[in-house]
């Protein structure tokens, strides 16, 4: 994966968001060791903004540290899979409805342009990712809770890379990604009604199929 190029964003997250990508399009490999020497000659740090960095990803449950060494890539099992996706369908869909009650209405339309822009022009993996990740976000990132904004972000992460790895072993790739965007826009749909009980329903089948395609998906593939 090449370093996106320096801008206003800060280092440190730079350097967060680039080996989170990593990890969540399976560059980095389960169980893979991450370096600390080598990624802070890659980005021209010292060590200190890269532990801090492993120490972010550990807390999101992506890595495990390792003294003295760095980090290693953890892995994950269907089972662990049933488990994120249940604290899904418990926060997914009740942060959604507290949502609803706000004027996000020019988030929405954001989301709904590049989402439209995905589908109708040559396809791209990384405006996909940035898509789906701000969808996933605008259902928490307005609630008032920290310890549900803080429990929801995490999980989030976690089955961002449990739902982009059997996403990539999809042999019917495109068609997903239309399928997926096709409930993200019915889940804009529903926040442009300002109908909560529509927020919450749509949300919650949303996370349903998105648990059937994952689990489809790495059937074979990984351990019960």
């Amino acid at each position: 994966m090449k370093i996106k190029k320096l801008s206003i964003i800060p280092v440190r997250e730079q350097i967060f968001n680039h080996v989170k990508e990593a990890i969540i399009t399976d560059e980095y490999k389960a169980g893979q060791i991450i370096q600390i020497e080598k990624l802070a000659r890659q980005f021209g740090v010292s060590a200190t903004p890269i532990r801090e960095t492993l120490i972010r990803l550990e807390n999101s449950g992506m890595v495990k540290l390792i003294p003295n060494k760095g980090a290693q890539v953890t892995s994950f099992t269907r089972q662990d899979i049933r488990d994120t996706w249940e604290m899904r369908k418990l926060l997914e869909p009740y942060a959604g409805r507290i949502t609803s009650a706000l004027d996000i209405s020019s988030e929405i339309e954001h989301i709904r342009k590049m989402i439209t822009t995905i589908m109708e022009e040559d396809y791209d993996f990384y405006e996909y990712l940035q898509t789906d990740n701000d969808i996933h976000e605008l259902f928490f990132i307005h609630v008032t809770n920290t310890l549900l904004k803080e429990t929801m972000d995490r999980v989030h992460h976690i089955s961002m890379r449990m739902r982009y790895f059997p996403e990539g072993l999809n042999n019917d790739y495109e068609s997903v990604i239309k399928e997926v965007n096709l409930e993200h826009l019915a889940i804009l749909d529903a926040f442009d009604a300002k109908d909560p009980d529509l927020v919450e329903r749509t949300i919650y089948q949303h996370i349903v199929n998105s648990e059937q395609r994952t689990l489809t998906s790495t059937q074979g593939e990984m351990e019960r």
